[in-house]
């Protein structure tokens, strides 16, 4: 889902988010969001409100409930008086997998604010191996050269205007490095402090080829990834089993 998130104003992000769960086709497993889609792009938790956390969760967990969906995007989270930019899972148990943003954006101070994550998590979702990740992240190839290959990278991201043709780049070079899909949700829109963001949420496949582009439009797309099509061709080119660690 890629759309324009309100500055500090969670209530009605999401109520978008629920407006917009209604255009879902029937049998979606995950709905995927950008990043800090609940407040916008924040960088000073002071102007955060602790509770909003726990009613971002609490309100994904109905909508997952109603709508038999996962739900994943990166929110502001506070644990141990620490802040973290984490991409969170919700279904409707709940709050099910949390990945700590470790490459934190520092031309912006990100890493002033809040507290790097310092843990690479998978996790399994159906049949899939998901590997999450937040924005900045996609420019650090070692963080998703594992000893484990993903199925699926997912980077939840504000990823703005002026470097928009690198997200389009490096989308597709993560998917051939690791011969999977990757997903990139981006948000539109201008936020608070005047940056301006052109969207171009998108899937690319196993091969690099980009199978779905938002471009710059507000809503919602589906897709159906094809796991027994990039084993196949996992099993033609025998690149993955050749990767080697120091």
């Amino acid at each position: 889902m890629q759309f324009a998130p309100i500055w500090l104003n969670p209530q009605e992000n999401l109520k978008i988010i629920s407006d917009w769960c209604k255009q879902l086709q029937s049998g979606t497993d995950i709905l995927l969001l950008p990043e800090m889609f609940n407040t916008g792009y924040v960088l000073n938790p002071n102007d955060l409100d602790i509770h909003w956390q726990d009613e971002t969760i609490g309100i994904l967990k109905q909508l997952a409930s109603k709508f038999q969906i996962l739900i994943g995007g990166s929110i502001p989270i506070i644990r141990n008086g620490l802040w973290f930019n984490a991409f969170i899972f919700v279904d409707k148990n709940g709050l099910q997998f949390h990945y700590d943003k470790i490459q934190l954006f520092s031309m912006a101070g990100e890493q002033k604010h809040y507290t790097p994550g310092k843990v690479i998590k998978y996790f399994k979702y159906k049949s899939f191996k998901i590997l999450p990740f937040v924005c900045y992240d996609l420019r650090f190839p070692n963080l998703s050269f594992t000893h484990e290959v993903p199925d699926l990278i997912i980077y939840s991201a504000n990823w703005p205007k002026t470097r928009i043709g690198h997200w389009d780049k490096l989308l597709p070079a993560r998917a051939i490095e690791n011969l999977c899909y990757v997903a990139g949700i981006n948000r539109i829109g201008t936020d608070h402090n005047g940056f301006e963001y052109p969207g171009h949420s998108s899937i690319v496949d196993f091969n690099g080829n980009t199978v779905l582009n938002l471009d710059t439009i507000e809503g919602i797309k589906n897709i159906v990834l094809d796991m027994d099509a990039m084993i196949k061709m996992r099993r033609y080119y025998g690149f993955l089993k050749d990767r080697r660690f120091n």
